[in-house]
């Protein structure tokens, strides 16, 4: 199933922070960073080819200071989901259930103890060093957005015992980093991380509590991941290699052209091929500037004039009518 572009955009702006010179490796494989638009989904086989090419050469401890650039930013639905839930327990508990929709390639789960409760994640490889960097990227942005989600939901952060699935650093500094991030209960060397909180804590109501509002994100949430599943199923692969090129653009769309020379295949030659499918580019380019509209607009971060702007349109009136044309009401009305 695709997923969310955002682990791939955090990854690029963690790295930059850490003196990377990661827009060159992108614009070796002809990928420009700032045509990576948040509200795009991506192939796991194409992000994992992406970021063998900019993590080359990057050591996995570099991750613990990339994830501190993760966000909320971006989730739209599943954050207002998780912001709604009764109980922190709750929120925990939806996280795990719609995790499809996060940055992860982990897994999330939950443990319980006598007296505390424990967000999991399972890494999907420890071994080879790309591996090894993803999950020290993914551990420590799951450690912030357990941070931020407390925040934003008006809530203390509570102390809280951390396990990592990593090797304990034998250079003091390295050491001291992960302590100042993660703090002093920390542990290495564990099967897999773990974030304890006590139970009292997890019980807590949420002030941000609506279960009204609640139903509505859920409901959300579930047609994305139908929507995604559907996709997986009844793509070609000529369609799904044009789509997934196109899903890494924001602005201004790609011509035939340009995407035929990105996948190395002669213009002639994919319009012909699309032909035999049963679809056109411009028929794939408007079915995905749909589906990014409808994004756009329910993460409700974004004006109608920028969500016009990120889809290529030089003026908002044009959004408006194609949006019309399209849904049969405008996107002020369907945002509402």
């Amino acid at each position: 199933m695709k997923r969310s572009i955002l682990g791939l955009m955090y990854l690029i702006h963690g790295m930059r922070n850490a003196g990377i010179q990661v827009d060159d490796r992108l614009e070796s494989i002809g990928i420009k960073a700032e045509a990576l638009g948040p509200s795009s989904i991506i192939h796991p086989s194409l992000e994992w080819d992406i970021l063998k090419v900019v993590g080359h050469d990057v050591q996995s401890e570099t991750g613990l200071f990339i994830g501190q650039h993760y966000s909320l930013a971006g989730y739209g639905p599943l954050l207002m989901l998780l912001v709604t839930c009764n109980r922190v327990y709750d929120a925990i508990h939806n996280g795990i259930q719609y995790q499809s929709l996060t940055y992860l390639y982990g897994v999330l789960g939950i443990e319980n103890s006598e007296h505390q409760i424990a967000l999991t994640y399972q890494p999907v490889d420890l071994y080879s060093e790309m591996g090894l960097l993803r999950a020290q990227c993914e551990v420590s942005g799951t450690y912030k957005f357990l941070n931020d989600i407390y925040k934003m939901m008006g809530l203390s952060v509570p102390n809280v015992r951390i396990e990592l699935p990593f090797t304990q650093p034998e250079d003091a500094d390295i050491l001291k980093q992960y302590h100042d991030y993660y703090g002093s209960d920390l542990h290495f060397g564990c099967k897999y991380a773990c974030f304890w909180i006590d139970k009292e804590v997890m019980e807590l109501k949420i002030p941000s509590s609506d279960p009204i509002t609640h139903r509505v994100y859920e409901a959300k949430c579930i047609a994305e991941i139908e929507r995604l599943n559907v996709e997986e199923v009844k793509t070609q692969p000529l369609i799904q290699r044009v789509n997934d090129y196109l899903e890494l653009q924001q602005g201004v769309i790609p011509s035939m052209a340009e995407v035929a020379q990105a996948l190395n295949v002669p213009e002639r030659t994919l319009r012909h091929q699309l032909q035999q499918l049963g679809t056109s580019y411009k028929q794939i380019r408007e079915q995905l500037i749909k589906h990014k509209a409808l994004r756009l607009i329910e993460y409700k971060e974004y004006s109608i004039e920028v969500i016009a702007e990120l889809l290529g349109y030089s003026e908002p009136a044009a959004f408006n009518h194609a949006f019309k044309r399209w849904f049969g009401q405008s996107p002020r009305q369907y945002g509402k």
